[in-house]
C-alpha cells in the first residue's frame, strides 16, 4: 500500500461518513435519534471497547514484527560482517573463496530476495542456495594452523548465527494478521462510524465534522497497522540498507586479498 493510497482510503472515510451524516440529518429527525441516544450510546461504548482492545492487540503485534524484522537484519548483517573480517584473515585463497561466496550471496539478497518477499512474501530459492554455499564454502577451508582452525570455528559458528537470523528476517515478512481479524476490525468500525453519524446532535454542522474526523481517526489506526503488517513491502518497507553497507565492506575486504571483488 502506497502513501498515496493510504491517504485517499483515509479521505474516501472522512467523506463516505460526512455524507452518510448528511443524509442521516435530513431524513430521521432529531427527536428520534434522541430517544435511540440512551441506548446506542451504552451499545457504542460497549462496541468502542472491544473494538480498542482488538486494535490494541493487532497494532502491539505488528509494530513488534516490524521491529524483529529490522532486528533479524540486522543481526544477519552483523554475524555476516564479523565472518567476514575473521575469513579475511584466512590464507588468500582461503579467504577470496569465502568473501566471494559472501558477497554473492549479499548480493542476491539485495537485487532479489528483498524485491521477492515483497511480491510473494516467500524467501528467494536463490539467495537461500547462495547462504548454503556461503555455509560450504567455509567449512571445506582446510587448515593445519590451530589458529586458523579456531578461526575457521568462528566464521562457522557466525555464518549458523546469521542463517538463524535469516530465518526470522524471511519468517517476519511472510507472517501478517489473519485476514478474519482484520474483517472483524473493519466490521467494527463501519459499525462506530455509522453510530457516531446517527448520534443525536442537533446541529448538522458540527454533527457532519464529528463523523467525518471519527471516521478519519480510525481509518488512519487501521491503515498504519496495515502499512506495518507486512515489513517488506507498502510505504513502510524496510530497505535492505544493512545488507548494501555489507556488500561495500566485503568488497573492500576482497580487494585487499588481491583478488577484487566478486562478479
Amino acid at each position: 500500500m502506497s502513501y498515496a493510497l493510504a491517504i485517499s482510503i483515509v479521505l474516501a472515510a472522512a467523506l463516505s461518513a460526512a455524507l452518510t451524516t448528511i443524509i442521516i440529518q435530513r431524513w430521521i429527525a432529531f427527536d428520534i435519534r434522541r430517544q435511540h441516544h440512551e441506548v446506542g450510546s451504552v451499545v457504542f461504548l460497549q462496541l468502542g471497547v472491544v473494538f480498542a482492545v482488538l486494535l490494541a492487540f493487532v497494532f502491539s503485534g505488528t509494530w513488534n514484527e516490524y521491529n524483529d524484522a529490522a532486528q533479524a537484519a540486522n543481526l544477519e548483517a552483523g554475524a555476516l560482517h564479523g565472518a567476514a573480517l575473521l575469513a579475511a584473515t584466512l590464507p588468500a585463497a582461503d579467504a577470496s573463496a569465502v568473501l566471494s561466496a559472501e558477497q554473492n550471496y549479499l548480493q542476491a539478497v539485495v537485487s532479489e530476495e528483498y524485491p521477492i518477499i515483497a511480491k510473494t512474501r516467500a524467501e528467494d530459492t536463490g539467495a537461500d542456495l547462495k547462504m548454503q554455499m556461503l555455509i560450504r564454502t567455509a567449512l571445506n577451508v582446510r587448515t593445519a594452523d590451530p589458529d586458523q582452525h579456531d578461526t575457521k570455528n568462528a566464521i562457522l559458528s557466525l555464518l549458523t548465527q546469521a542463517h538463524t537470523q535469516r530465518g526470522i528476517r524471511i519468517y517476519e515478512g511472510a507472517s501478517g494478521v489473519p485476514i478474519a481479524l482484520w474483517c472483524v476490525l473493519i466490521g467494527l468500525a463501519l459499525v462506530l462510524a455509522f453510530s457516531v453519524s446517527f448520534s443525536a446532535i442537533q446541529y448538522a454542522s458540527t454533527a457532519v465534522a464529528v463523523a467525518a474526523c471519527f471516521s478519519a481517526g480510525i481509518a488512519s489506526i487501521l491503515i498504519v497497522a496495515r502499512l506495518l503488517d507486512y515489513p517488506f513491502e507498502g510505504a513502510l518497507a524496510q530497505p535492505p540498507s544493512d545488507f548494501i553497507v555489507l556488500s561495500g565492506k566485503v568488497s573492500t575486504l576482497l580487494g585487499a586479498t588481491g583478488t577484487g571483488p566478486a562478479h
